[in-house]
C-alpha cells in the first residue's frame, strides 16, 4: 500500500516483472543454495546455518555445479559481495567466484546497505570495463529483522502509532516467544519500520545500478533482483520467517535485459528459475539435472503456462498451481487455499468435501516431487 520503492518502481517499467514468483524455502541457507544450484532443498540438502557448529547439512558441497562456476568457465570475472553470514566461503558458497567478500561493519543493519554498495562500487570500477565480461552477486540484508534503517527512513512511515517498539530483534523475539504482549499498534509500527528498511534498500540499489551508467556498461549488462524469502508480521500467528505462507515465500523477481521491452509476466515461477534463465541468456550451457526451468518463453509470452511451483520448509512441503490452488502441510495436517480468491490465505479449504479429490491429487504430486528430488540429491552427492 505504501510507495516505498520509488526508484525500483520506475526502473522496473523497462524490466520484466514476474508477478507470482516464489522462493524455494522460507529462509536463507536453503534458498540461496537453491538459487546457486537450480535445485530444490531436498536435492541440494543444505538445511542449516551452522555458524557455531558446522555440519554437513550447512555446507554447499563442491560436487554441485553452481551458476557462478558456469560464468567462470565461460571466461567471466566473478565476484560475490555480501552482508549476510550465510553465503560464506567456509560453507562452500564461494564455488565459482574469483572473490567472495563479506562486508563487515554495523551488522545491526543501520547502515548495512550503503556499506555493501561502497564495496560493490569499487568492484565494478575495477572489473566492469576489463577485458573479460563480469558476473557480480550482491546479497543485501535489508529488509530483515532488526527493522532499523538510518534516518530519514527509520521514521519515514510512522503515522503516530501508539507504540514504543524500536524494531530490535529481541523485541520481536519476545513477541514470538510469548514473553511480552503486543498490540495492533505495535504490529503497525513494526510494519512501518519494515517499510522504512525497504525504502532505504531502494535508495542503495539505485546508487549501485547507477554505477553501471557511470561506467558506461548499462547497455551491456543484465540486472536481476530476487528475494530469498519474505517476512511475517503475525498474519498467521508468527513472526520473522518460518512457514510456507505467502508473506514468507512470495518474493520479487525482476530481470532487465538490454534491448528487451519491459513487461509483466503472470503465473507462478520459482526463484531458482532465474538460474537457467541467466545461463541461457548468457549462453553458458546447462546442467542436466537442474530442477529449475528457463523463463525465456514466459518473458516473450507474458505467461508461464501450466507449470506449478514447489517449495519446502523443514518437514513442511507445498505446491502452487497455475490456477492459484496452493497446498502446504502435506506431511501433517494439510492446508489448501485458493489464492485467486483468497490471496491472504485466510480460508482453509482442506476439510471441505468438495475439495477432497483435489487435495489428494495435489498431495500425491507433492510427494512424487519430493521422492524424485531426494533421489536426485543422492545421485548427485558422491
Amino acid at each position: 500500500e505504501r510507495e516505498n520503492t520509488p526508484w525500483l518502481t520506475e526502473w522496473a517499467q523497462n524490466a520484466i516483472v514476474f508477478e507470482d514468483a516464489h522462493s524455494s524455502n522460507a529462509w536463507t541457507p536453503p534458498s540461496v543454495s537453491a538459487l546457486f544450484t537450480g535445485l530444490y532443498t531436498s536435492a541440494h540438502k543444505v538445511t542449516a546455518l551452522g555458524l557455531n557448529a558446522p555440519s554437513e547439512d550447512a555446507i554447499l558441497g563442491d560436487y554441485h555445479t553452481t551458476l557462478a562456476e558456469l560464468f567462470q568457465a565461460k571466461g567471466y570475472t566473478t565476484g560475490a559481495i555480501v552482508k549476510s553470514p550465510v553465503p560464506r566461503e567456509s560453507a562452500g558458497y564461494d564455488q565459482g567466484f574469483d572473490s567472495l567478500v563479506t562486508v563487515v561493519g554495523k551488522q545491526a543493519h543501520s547502515t548495512s546497505g550503503e556499506e555493501l554498495v561502497a564495496v560493490a562500487k569499487e568492484w565494478l570500477q575495477a572489473n566492469a570495463n576489463g577485458e573479460k565480461p563480469f558476473f557480480l552477486y550482491t546479497h543485501f540484508m535489508e529488509p530483515h529483522a532488526p527493522y532499523i534503517a538510518p534516518e530519514p527512513y527509520y521514521e519515514m512511515y510512522d503515522e503516530g502509532y501508539d507504540s514504543t517498539v524500536t524494531g530490535s530483534y529481541s523485541e520481536v523475539l519476545d513477541f514470538r516467544n510469548g514473553t511480552e504482549p503486543f498490540t495492533d499498534e505495535d504490529v503497525k509500527r513494526l510494519l512501518a519500520l519494515y517499510d522504512g528498511e525497504i525504502a532505504y534498500w531502494d535508495k542503495q540499489v539505485q546508487v549501485l545500478v547507477e554505477t553501471l551508467d557511470e561506467l558506461g556498461v548499462q547497455d551491456d549488462t543484465i540486472v536481476a533482483f530476487v528475494g530469498d524469502h519474505g517476512e511475517q508480521f503475525y498474519e498467521h500467528g508468527d513472526w520473522f520467517h518460518g512457514a510456507l505462507y505467502e508473506e514468507n515465500i512470495h518474493v520479487p523477481l525482476i530481470v532487465k535485459i538490454p534491448g528487451v521491452a519491459g513487461r509483466r509476466v503472470q503465473g507462478p515461477v520459482q526463484m531458482i528459475d532465474l538460474t537457467p534463465t541467466l545461463a541461457g541468456l548468457c549462453q553458458l550451457g546447462t546442467v542436466p539435472y537442474w530442477q529449475a526451468r528457463s523463463l525465456a518463453n514466459a518473458m516473450v509470452s507474458g505467461n508461464t503456462g501450466s507449470q506449478a511451483v514447489y517449495f519446502e520448509y523443514g518437514d513442511d512441503l507445498g505446491l502452487l498451481r497455475q490456477d492459484g490452488m496452493k497446498i502446504t502441510g502435506v506431511k501433517g495436517k494439510p492446508r489448501l487455499f485458493d489464492l485467486s480468491e483468497d490471496p491472504l490465505e485466510t480460508n482453509d479449504l482442506a476439510e471441505l468435501p468438495e475439495y477432497a479429490v483435489l487435495l489428494e491429487e495435489m498431495k500425491e504430486e507433492v510427494i512424487s516431487i519430493l521422492t524424485a528430488s531426494k533421489a536426485l540429491g543422492n545421485e548427485i552427492r558422491p
